[in-house]
């Protein structure tokens, strides 16, 4: 199997939105794994599936571009992020694995991609309580970084998140959408971040690596049509 990356450029939330859902389900080689790594425009925010649009505006500043994802999770704050979609084609045997087994490997990745750079990094545990430490941010509901989840990225040492992530299965395949912390992980040359990343998925999901451009789908019409749906009242209120 092949693990297909790519970068891309600053676009804004409801575009990356759709560019990921697209990502998804209108592939041009369904059979691939897919990165894609991404930036955003200025003060961009993602809300999770689940969440109220209403509240979700009441903590974002005003002005602010905000999006609702197509996969699950709290509010993401996107000022200073390193943000990467992964798609599991329908095709791949961990299609049907339990989410927490995607998200342990993918998250896998990313620590082990920062200890080889000399950034510590761990996974939050699937039993352990997350401690209440001094300096730690309180937890808030339905804010992603505000604590760690199961299976997320975390510093070893202050327990402070670094990666967490929310995923969309379907017939398509599964959807895991990523946002790692610039703030909490400190200065790293995230070019080799990068190729460590894709070493530890390929090696993870058993496949090879092409880096290419952007498919064709995420230059014509379907990619602006897709944010347009993004932005209107019935997908950010849908339930």
């Amino acid at each position: 199997m092949t693990l297909e990356h790519f970068d891309e450029g600053r676009f804004p939330a409801a575009l990356n939105m759709a560019l990921d859902l697209l990502l998804l389900e209108n592939y041009p080689r369904p059979e691939f794994i897919r990165l894609r790594h991404y930036a955003w425009l200025p003060d961009c925010f993602t809300f999770g599936y689940s969440q109220k649009e209403e509240w979700i505006r009441a903590q974002c500043p005003k002005g602010a571009s905000l999006a609702r994802r197509p996969t699950g999770g709290g509010l993401v704050d996107h000022r200073n992020d390193w943000t990467f979609a992964f798609v599991l084609p329908a095709c791949h045997p961990m299609h049907h694995a339990p989410a927490i087994d995607v998200y342990r490997q993918v998250h896998q990745a990313i620590a082990d991609s920062m200890c080889s750079l000399g950034r510590p990094a761990c996974l939050q545990p699937v039993e352990e309580e997350r401690p209440t430490l001094p300096g730690m941010p309180r937890r808030v509901r339905g804010l992603c970084f505000a604590g760690a989840e199961p299976c997320d990225v975390i510093d070893p040492q202050s327990r402070l998140k670094i990666a967490g992530a929310a995923m969309k299965r379907n017939r398509c395949g599964v959807l895991l959408q990523g946002s790692i912390d610039r703030l909490v992980a400190g200065e790293l040359d995230w070019a080799a971040f990068k190729a460590f990343f894709v070493s530890g998925l390929q090696l993870r999901f058993a496949a090879d690596s092409l880096e290419e451009p952007a498919p064709p789908v995420y230059t014509d019409g379907l990619a602006q049509e897709t944010a347009a749906m993004m932005t209107n009242d019935a997908w950010l209120n849908r339930r």
